[in-house]
């Protein structure tokens, strides 16, 4: 027994046990770290939040606000695998009857999400849209060096009727893409008389830009008496803001 103690002991001072050990020693410092301290070192200025509990690898974000988006509460884990290539990593979930789900990571000015899905509710809309929910399928964006480097997935986006003889409320889906650097998503409505171009520079910088085609004078006059500019083939109307 005592030779056989001898002989694990000098395996473990061995450079590779020295290594293992050292390595288990951090991600065991690492799980004692709060969640609020490494979110307050990786996340962007425009990432607010009432509340962050819990530690780095299972807590909980309150409030979560990205820019003008309100994700609203999260569960919030900082994944492991990256963390070894020198990337914080973070694992975003909400459960519920309105569930969202992404993962996000920045490192100076470079930002990436990948596996957004779900519905954001927007209450106080977007800009100068009444936009109402964003939604996400399969959603990807990386920023590098203020570029859109790569995108992919779907986005969506429901808003109300902007005018009283405009009964339904107009949804628009399209496929995101990287073009000139920004992000670009050109959405278009099932019918294919609503166009919206959303378009996201490196810098946080958005624009929107919605176009109705094919609506007879009685609608179009009303709405361009409320903001609306004659477009080919219809009225249009755009909006921006800053993430």
């Amino acid at each position: 027994m005592i030779g056989r103690w001898i002989f694990v002991r000098e395996r473990a001072l061995t450079r590779r046990g020295w290594l293992a050990l050292a390595g288990l020693t951090a991600l065991g410092l690492i799980a004692l770290v709060p969640l609020r301290a490494v979110l307050g070192m990786a996340a962007p200025e425009n990432v607010t939040a009432r509340s962050i509990e819990g530690p780095v690898w299972s807590g909980r974000i309150g409030d979560l606000r990205v820019g003008p988006l309100p994700l609203g509460t999260l569960e919030a884990g900082l994944r492991p695998l990256p963390l070894l290539l020198g990337r914080a990593e973070f694992a975003l979930e909400r459960a519920g009857n309105a569930p969202f789900a992404a993962t996000a990571s920045a490192s100076g000015g470079d930002v990436q999400l990948s596996g957004v899905n779900g519905v954001v509710a927007l209450p106080d809309g977007l800009g100068g849209l009444p936009v109402t929910s964003l939604s996400f399928g399969d959603f990807s964006v990386q920023m590098a060096d203020g570029q859109c480097a790569a995108a992919d997935g779907t986005l969506g986006m429901d808003i109300a009727s902007p005018g009283p003889l405009l009964a339904q409320a107009i949804t628009l889906s399209g496929k995101a893409r990287c073009e000139s650097g920004a992000l670009l998503v050109p959405m278009q409505g099932p019918g294919g008389m609503e166009r919206l171009t959303l378009r996201i520079a490196g810098s946080g910088r958005w624009q929107a830009d919605l176009v109705l085609t094919g609506l007879p004078p009685e609608v179009s006059g009303p709405l361009m008496q409320g903001g609306f500019t004659a477009r080919a083939g219809g009225v249009g109307i755009g909006t921006s803001g800053q993430f």
